[in-house]
């Protein structure tokens, strides 16, 4: 029985020898001995059997307590992502592909250019020939992409480099003319990709390069897909390399050329499709409670975790105070066979499921905090002592967590990666997700 439940939990009071072992901590150093004594002051949770913690840095006479648990009880379960700011992002992903788990899943973009110098004359005989757009290449996701038709359609509504977009903002775009046709099928060694457009766009006549202003009035920008009916796999294209091999090239009079580039007056993001249907993704979404077993997170706006933990303020019910050492939640990874073709998130992150997102233990660093993908444990964990501290003692309401892969600065889901992960659900018979906590009884 857990102390959530009474929630008084199983209780193992520990030695110092077997710290290690119940925590995962392979070495017991005295600065983790010392980091142990200090956040005592700061907040805990319960299993039972008592031993002294912190010999490494006091006195005889004064060790500690600690005791152990991993029985708090935990509710998973498996929900849509919310929109998420995709403008001027460090990877634009490009394509669509069929994940085994996650079904069907498709990234595409906006993108408008810019003129990079005023008064440009092409002369007098001035004839367009073609205009082809440049990407720096940047690897793909998932199996060995198959080929997939470009669709490119010219936007009717300007873009603003100084606005903010989401993946679910909507342009204004021109369906009626299909620019693409090109095929989307680099080598892993390619640098970079190249469509080229069925039209050029300009004529002879135009007069749209005197400013940026007049040319991105004319050329207001581009939408840019894969065939939705073709899909092949999941590409990261570099928007933000040097225009040497990311821009929009008009080749014109036969053999002259010119370069239209992405600069601080430019601007582009991503959209995002996915289709559960017919998957246990779906099923899940559906059914939220099936997330006891195995619980599901993929970037680019699509799911996430929300962990709670019902019963934890229990801990400090009537006459009963502890202290927080240690509070550590562990997700193992399932494996069903296709990790070694979708890998794995890098690193994964929490935030705060109500108005409060900032879980404060982050502040502690990267290395205390956690979230980086164990090869060797096959599990994420992630350190939150204060945060179970804010919501037993401060007033924090105990309104859960957020599980999902970051962004390049940690704030939001990604937008620039396409790795996703199953996770085993609390009550997974052999991969179940724990708190396991040291707490001193007060």
């Amino acid at each position: 029985m857990s102390i959530e439940e009474s929630e008084a939990g199983c209780s193992n009071h520990i030695s110092l020898k077997r710290i290690s072992h119940l925590v995962k901590v392979k070495t017991v150093t005295a600065p983790f001995m010392l980091y142990l004594c200090t956040v005592l002051l700061i907040g805990g949770i319960g299993c039972t059997e008592p031993g002294a913690i912190g010999l490494a840095v006091q006195p005889s006479g004064d060790a500690i307590n600690g005791i152990f648990s991993d029985t708090t009880t935990l509710v998973a379960s498996t929900i849509l992502a919310d929109s998420l700011r995709s403008d001027e992002a460090i990877l634009t992903p490009l394509g669509s592909y069929i994940d085994p788990v996650f079904g069907y899943s498709t990234a595409s973009f906006y993108i408008m250019y810019s003129l990079p110098t005023n008064n440009v004359n092409f002369g007098s005989g001035f004839t367009p020939d073609s205009l082809v757009m440049t990407f720096a290449y940047n690897g793909f996701y998932g199996p060995t992409p198959t080929a997939q038709t470009m669709m490119i359609y010219q936007l009717t509504e300007s873009l603003d480099p100084d606005d903010v977009y989401y993946t679910s903002t909507n342009v204004a775009i021109d369906f009626s003319n299909d620019l693409g046709g090109s095929t989307l099928n680099p080598a892993s060694t390619d640098a970079s990709v190249s469509f080229k457009l069925n039209d050029p766009l300009f004529t002879s006549a135009d007069s749209s390069f005197a400013n940026n202003t007049d040319f991105q009035d004319f050329l207001k920008g581009f939408y840019v897909v894969t065939n939705v009916m073709q899909p092949g796999g999941m590409h990261y294209l570099d928007i933000n390399a040097s225009s040497n091999t990311t821009k929009l090239t008009l080749y014109y009079n036969d053999s002259m050329s010119f370069d239209f580039e992405i600069d601080a007056e430019s601007a582009w993001f991503n959209r995002f499709h996915h289709n559960y249907a017919g998957t246990v993704v779906g099923s899940q979404l559906d059914d939220p409670s099936i997330g006891d077993t195995l619980v599901y997170i993929q970037p680019n706006q699509g799911v996430m975790v929300k962990l709670e933990m019902p019963y934890l303020n229990n801990w400090v019910k009537g006459n009963t105070k502890i202290a927080v050492n240690k509070a550590e939640l562990v997700f193992p990874v399932y494996d069903d066979g296709t990790v070694s073709t979708f890998d794995v998130p890098q690193n994964l992150f929490i935030l705060g499921a109500g108005v409060n997102t900032i879980i404060t233990d982050q502040f502690e660093g990267a290395a205390h905090f956690g979230g980086t993908y164990d090869p060797v444990e096959k599990s994420y964990s992630f350190n939150i002592a204060r945060y179970v501290h804010e919501v037993l003692y401060e007033g924090r309401p105990n309104d859960g967590i957020l599980l999902i892969v970051p962004n390049n600065l940690l704030t939001s889901g990604s937008v620039v990666s396409a790795n996703r992960v199953v996770l085993g659900g609390p009550k997974h018979t052999t991969l179940g997700m724990k708190l396991n906590m040291i707490y001193t009884e007060l």
